[in-house]
């Protein structure tokens, strides 16, 4: 997160990170750039570890997206953030 130029959480994980680690659910509206996607997959990350990430039973988290841009967007952080955690996304 540092390497990425993260000094702390942004205002909307801030807000999100509590409610998404608690398995609630969230909808966060926010500018573009604000964060919002590590919003949802830092918990998500969270919840892989402790599930120890089996693949044996399958996908574990499932991010909707409504169009294609959106989820390339969405996989390219997942795939950035998640490296370092052994995560991986398709």
């Amino acid at each position: 997160m540092h390497s990425a130029g993260f000094a702390s959480p942004t205002p909307i994980q801030a807000q999100t990170w509590p409610v998404a680690l608690q398995g609630r659910d969230i909808v966060a509206i926010a500018r573009t750039g604000s964060g919002k996607t590590l919003g949802y997959l830092i918990p998500a990350f969270i919840h892989l570890r402790q599930c120890r990430n089996n693949p044996q039973i399958g996908p574990t988290v499932l991010v909707l997206a409504p169009t294609r841009e959106l989820a390339t967007q969405i996989q390219d952080e997942a795939i950035k953030f998640g490296q370092s955690s052994r995560i991986s996304c398709t």
